[in-house]
């Protein structure tokens, strides 16, 4: 959040200015051939932001995953695995044989065990030097294509191509804003596209991407689903419930906005940090709180809450999907980058 108070402001800028220098010096150490990045052996495609925190990066590597799968390629998907206990060069999540994932997301990170989760018939790996999975999948699996997850910065592997997420609320460095990197590392982006139906170009963002193919999509609620029972359900079937949500996300007003707009009635939002691993006691104090109504937690958070918790009843995730506006064109202008036309 910016600091509007002056004092506050003043206070932040010798911060800000020193990370900013530290990642325009680091981008520059790779844009001069200071420091070299590894090559691949396929194609990588990296979905990234400049944000801090989310910006529909999950949702859009399990659609775009699975919008390639769909046009005959063999993709795998590469993430860090961020907070995942793994030590070891890679893990692999997911096989991508149709069998559920093979590492549990406090090994791998909840990321990654949700997109293996989502993604059963595509590889998932995770690597924190990125080069080690990204190899592993062309050997492992024979993957003709990598989707790097969340690898903007991750400048030391290079890709094919460089797609940036942007929401509009792009602001300033952090700590006095929220930006991992300046507007002007927009200038390495192949592509943008812009996440939400009212989502614009941030100001002063224009000029390092006015000759980029630049897309609109939109993150939709599509599905309740739960595991007490109870068929999925449509969104429409809470609207003018009360309705108890529960999260440990980056953003969890929107969250809560993406409920309200649905027309539910949020009685209560238990929101923890981001990546929170949540106690026997905080789950059981949650059910108590709301006895009798629905509860309704990320799909993030679902896939590491245990069995008993979501096999209660009238506890359901909200799963999301992507919807990208000009579709056809946005494939065919990312094949011909790629070099699959």
């Amino acid at each position: 959040m910016r600091p509007s108070n002056p004092i506050a402001r003043a206070v932040f800028l010798l911060p800000t200015a020193g990370y900013h220098a530290v990642q325009k010096l680091r981008e520059t150490a790779y844009k001069w051939g200071l420091l070299v990045g590894s090559q691949p052996p396929v194609p990588v495609v990296s979905v990234g932001n400049i944000l801090l925190g989310g910006s529909g990066k999950t949702p859009f590597v399990i659609y775009l995953a699975e919008l390639l799968r769909n046009k005959g390629m063999k993709p795998a998907v590469v993430s860090r695995g961020y907070r995942g206990t793994y030590r070891d060069d890679y893990l692999v999540v997911g096989r991508g044989d149709s069998s559920p994932p093979v590492a549990g997301p406090t090994e791998a990170g909840d990321e990654p065990f949700l997109i293996a989760s989502r993604l059963p018939d595509i590889p998932v790996i995770v690597g924190r030097k990125r080069i080690h999975p990204v190899r592993a999948a062309q050997k492992l699996f024979g993957s003709d294509l990598v989707i790097l997850d969340d690898g903007f910065q991750h400048l030391e592997l290079k890709r094919t191509v460089d797609m940036v997420l942007l929401k509009g609320t792009e602001d300033e460095m952090f700590p006095l804003g929220g930006l991992r990197e300046p507007l002007s590392a927009l200038e390495r982006a192949h592509m943008v596209i812009l996440t939400g139906q009212d989502a614009s170009v941030p100001r002063g963002a224009e000029r390092y991407i006015r000759r980029k193919p630049l897309f609109r999509c939109r993150l939709r609620p599509v599905s309740l689903y739960g595991e007490g029972g109870q068929a999925p359900l449509s969104p429409d079937s809470l609207r003018d419930r009360d309705v108890f949500l529960l999260s440990a996300i980056a953003h969890p007003e929107r969250f809560a906005r993406t409920a309200r707009d649905l027309g539910w009635r949020v009685a209560e939002h238990l929101s923890f940090r981001d990546h929170h691993a949540f106690t026997e006691g905080e789950l059981k104090g949650a059910l108590q709180l709301g006895r009798g109504a629905p509860w309704v937690v990320t799909e993030k958070d679902w896939v590491k809450l245990p069995e008993w918790f979501r096999r209660t009843q009238d506890v359901f995730a909200l799963r999301i999907a992507v919807a990208l506006d000009e579709e056809v064109t946005f494939l065919s202008t990312l094949l011909k980058m790629i070099g699959r036309t």
